[in-house]
Order: structure tokens, then C-alpha cells, then sequence
């Protein structure tokens, strides 16, 4: 067989696409034929806790931390660093309903750190802690003044003020914890009534005599 003899490739495979021919149209079904979407269900609500505030008429009292310094310039730096950070833990997004309870705790911890390295009170041993700030409790001049308690005593709870000015220096404050003062409570249920009683029999009242008994003149 000769080489013109031989099958040759053709030019186009029979399975090769008309590219020339046109779409078919396929009918549109109606509306009621078409298959519907599914509802598009609304977005879960994130559980947010709230912020549950102290209304009584009772005196409070706060567990409090603070920051000594001796002027205005490092203490609006110090506060400044401290509420930008704690702006920063409340903008991360979560859905742990107790974000806010944990970032409370890393506030006081990252305030606790900045008492330790910066404050010039005694307290910075432990963080800056005055433990519980109450009404007319007695305060050591090293630590404390009596306008400072006062001032702390009007504080919010995480709500850092403005630096409190005392004789000491200038103070950053943070309220850790706030209750219901007890302690007046408490001292008046732990005086033992068979000791009180005592007290009387030590301390007895002059009574005016009754006004049957003739008094002599």
C-alpha cells in the first residue's frame, strides 16, 4: 500500500463540538415550580450579662488598688496607659458571656504590675492593694489621708477617675470590688449581751422618785 493509500486524520473529530451551533433554550418553569430558598435563619443572640449596679441608701465599701506618684504629668500618663488598655480587652470580639468578668480580673492584674514597677506607696509590694476602703475607718497617714478615703469612697466601681490629689502625692485609683458596708452592723451583733448587762450594773441610772413617796421636809 502506498503512502497515499493510507487512512488519513480527519480535520475534525466527530466528537468535537459545533461551536457554530446554538444554545438550545430550555423553558422557564413558573414560579410555583421553582424550587424555593430556605429561610435564612437570624443570627444567634450572644448572651450579654448585666452590668448589675448598687442602689441602697446603706453605705458601701470598696476593695481598692492604687498607684502613688509624686506628679500630674506621670499620673495621667499611667492612667491614660491603663484605661487604653482596658478599651483595647472590651473592642476584641467574643461570645464568651463572661469577657467581661475576665477582663476585669486582667485589668487588675495589669494594674496590679504597673503598682509594683511605678508606685512610690508602701503598697506596691502587694500590687497596691488598701484592701477594703469603708466609712470613717481609721487610715495610716503613710498610706492614706482621710480625703482620700472619702474620694475613693465616691468612685464606680472599674471606672478609673482623674488622678486624686492628697498631701502624699497623686493617686490612681481602680475599685475593684464594691458591697454594702456591714461593719457597723457587725460590731453591734458581736458585743455579748451577758457583758452589756454587766456594763448596766456598773453604770446604774438614777431614777426620780414615784410621786406617791412622801418626801421629806
Amino acid at each position: 500500500m502506498s503512502d497515499t493509500e493510507q487512512p488519513q486524520e480527519p480535520e475534525q473529530t466527530i466528537y468535537q463540538r459545533d461551536l457554530t451551533a446554538k444554545e438550545p433554550k430550555v423553558p422557564e418553569k413558573a414560579e410555583s415550580e421553582k424550587p424555593k430558598k430556605p429561610p435564612v435563619k437570624p443570627p444567634r443572640k450572644v448572651f450579654k450579662p448585666k452590668k448589675a449596679k448598687i442602689q441602697t441608701s446603706k453605705p458601701l465599701e470598696h476593695r481598692t488598688r492604687h498607684i502613688l506618684v509624686s506628679s500630674k504629668e506621670a499620673a495621667d500618663l499611667v492612667r491614660q496607659t491603663i484605661v487604653d488598655f482596658q478599651k483595647e480587652l472590651a473592642e476584641q470580639p467574643s461570645n464568651d458571656p463572661d469577657k467581661e468578668f475576665i477582663d476585669r480580673d486582667k485589668v487588675e492584674k495589669f494594674f496590679a504590675k504597673f503598682a509594683k514597677k511605678y508606685s512610690t506607696c508602701p503598697s506596691r509590694i502587694i500590687g497596691g492593694d488598701l484592701d477594703w476602703i469603708y466609712p470613717n475607718m481609721e487610715v495610716s497617714e503613710e498610706a492614706m489621708t482621710p480625703d482620700l478615703r472619702d474620694a475613693i469612697l465616691k468612685c464606680e466601681k472599674f471606672v478609673i477617675p482623674e488622678p486624686i490629689r492628697s498631701k502624699l502625692g497623686y493617686h490612681i485609683v481602680l475599685v475593684c470590688e464594691s458591697r454594702i458596708c456591714k461593719r457597723e452592723a457587725e460590731k453591734k451583733e458581736s458585743v455579748d449581751p451577758r457583758y452589756e448587762a454587766l456594763m448596766a450594773q456598773d453604770n446604774p441610772t438614777i431614777q426620780a422618785p414615784p410621786k406617791s413617796m412622801d418626801i421629806p421636809t
